[in-house]
């Protein structure tokens, strides 16, 4: 990911929490109601944020989950 994409994903995402707590207040009840409201308007904001940024090639690579979990080999723990 590029400096730029990092810097412009974040804000995105800062400024997306804000709006969601801000509508989540109004229309929903304190308590996991109202997170689950913030988290899927986040979501909804920043997941086509980030395919375009994929798209533009600001975001580049691959998440491998075949690849997790192993040890690195070696003495390291």
């Amino acid at each position: 990911m590029t400096r730029n994409a990092f810097i412009v994903l974040l804000l995105l995402t800062v400024g997306a929490i804000a709006l969601g707590a801000q509508i989540a207040e109004r229309y929903a009840a304190p308590g996991i109601g109202r997170t689950l409201i913030v988290a899927a308007f986040t979501a909804l904001v920043v997941f086509p944020a980030a395919k375009f940024a994929e798209r533009r090639g600001w975001i580049r690579g691959g998440l491998d989950f075949s690849k997790m979990g192993r040890g690195r080999g070696g003495d390291a723990k």
